[in-house]
């Protein structure tokens, strides 16, 4: 019996389309927490971001057959985000920076007051249909689907500078709303 745990990616990757069990479990244990910490980072909800994880697997398994995997990790991160991004867009999720919001707009309220999840995906969803489209595509691909800055930049064709300060524009007007809705959440307490 080999001993899979010495072996690369690269050299697992064929094994895996032919169907052997012991390199899926390597790739597995090799892998898993890094993409744990990946879906946690976005999502900070610890039981969807292992059934993230666990589906990425279970696909890998599956499809072993029908996919061309050039490199695994980049592979098995993409999917990770794309499930991430899947489920935020059905609104089965928000993203990490929205939840310490979110707590505090409800903490002080009921759970049928009048700023509860609903209302904070509102004024999220509202916001960002205010953002030019490019700053918006580019707040959507750092934030929703975990691009770096020099990826978005290559793939816009723009300067990694030129993305960063969209962000910073964008992160301060996110801000500045968030704020905003606070006090008036505050307001409405009183």
């Amino acid at each position: 019996m080999a001993n899979y745990a010495d072996y690369t990616d690269e050299e697992l990757v064929p094994l895996l389309k032919e169907g052997r069990q012991e390199a899926f479990n390597c790739i597995y244990e090799r892998h898993w927490h890094a993409l744990y910490q990946t879906a946690y980072r976005r999502l900070a909800d610890r039981e969807q971001c292992s059934d993230i994880v666990q589906d990425v697997f279970i696909d890998l398994w599956e499809q072993r057959g029908n996919k061309t995997i050039q490199q695994l990790e980049p592979y098995l991160h993409t999917a990770v985000r794309y499930k991430i991004y899947t489920l935020l867009a059905k609104g089965k999720a928000l993203p990490a920076f929205v939840e310490p919001f979110e707590q505090m707009l409800v903490s002080p309220f009921t759970a049928d007051g009048p700023f509860g999840e609903q209302e904070t995906r509102r004024i999220l969803a509202t916001w960002l249909e205010t953002l030019p489209r490019k700053r918006r595509r580019i707040f959507e691909l750092h934030y929703f689907e975990g691009r770096s800055t020099q990826q978005i930049a290559e793939e816009l064709q723009v300067s990694q500078k030129t993305v960063q300060n969209q962000l910073n524009t964008a992160s301060t007007s996110l801000r500045a709303l968030l704020l905003k809705t606070m006090i008036m959440g505050l307001v409405f307490l009183n």
